[in-house]
């Protein structure tokens, strides 16, 4: 079984074809998916998906991107509606220091928050850390017992050494399919594969074999074997231990 640890199949792109890319991807053994929440408005649609769905799994949570969308009063709502709806885990949050209009202090404020809303419920969080990795180290190191996953993870190797030590996993997806991607991909190659996860993000950040189409669940399969080579060894012993790295996270 394969399992895809990120993937926003609740948005909007796949409103006119969910259920088959969702087919395909259980005809290729992708039998679960983590979708995570980006807003307030996203975890009504994530909820009825994951119902419509088997092998989807929620998360909810306020994405960095989406800044000025998010209230004070948002966090609130996420405490409640993680205790009514029991999600796997609390998400996406994070920092995100490449876009530069995005106000960093208001960045963490809900970052941290979340965090903490995390540790409280006992759940595992997804990150994002885009050219923000050493502050969401900083962040992780002040609450000890958090876990969770960095997606798309982009930092050095001394830091995700650091992140590993701490209880995270770091999970990849299209970008190390590329050869231009060097540094990623040696990366990946030096890192135990007990801490690495395989994701899609799609619709976002498509494979190298697939780099003008929308992305899905399916192209992960190009992933898990960039993954192998980079390792020397079979696509089967990668889907099989990141799926069960994904399994304990999320306590599938």
């Amino acid at each position: 079984m394969i399992i895809d640890s990120h993937c926003h199949i609740d948005f909007k792109d796949f409103d006119h074809d969910r259920t088959q890319v969702i087919n395909r991807a259980a005809s290729a053994n992708i039998k679960k998916i983590i979708v995570p929440g980006v807003m307030k408005n996203t975890w009504k649609n994530i909820k009825s998906c994951c119902d419509e769905f088997s092998g989807l799994y929620p998360c909810y949570g306020l994405h960095p991107y989406f800044i000025s969308n998010h209230l004070p009063l948002h966090l609130k709502n996420l405490k409640t509606w993680i205790d009514k709806n029991k999600p796997v885990a609390v998400g996406e949050c994070g920092l995100d220091f490449f876009i530069k209009n995005l106000d960093i202090n208001l960045q963490s404020f809900y970052f941290e928050q979340q965090l903490d809303i995390a540790l409280e419920f006992n759940l595992p969080v997804v990150t994002h850390a885009r050219k923000s990795t050493e502050a969401v180290i900083k962040a992780i190191k002040k609450r000890p017992g958090l876990r969770g996953m960095i997606h798309s993870y982009s930092g050095s190797y001394e830091q995700a050494l650091q992140l590993i030590k701490l209880g995270f996993y770091l999970s990849f997806g299209g970008p190390v399919t590329y050869e231009k991607s060097t540094r990623l991909r040696k990366l990946v190659q030096k890192l135990p594969l007990e801490y690495i996860l395989v994701e899609t993000d799609a619709p976002d950040q498509p494979v190298a074999n697939a780099n003008n189409k929308r992305n899905e669940p399916l192209f992960i399969l190009d992933v898990i074997h960039s993954i192998a080579d980079l390792h020397n060894t079979n696509n089967e012993h990668i889907e099989k231990i990141t799926s069960k790295n994904t399994s304990e996270l999320f306590n599938l």
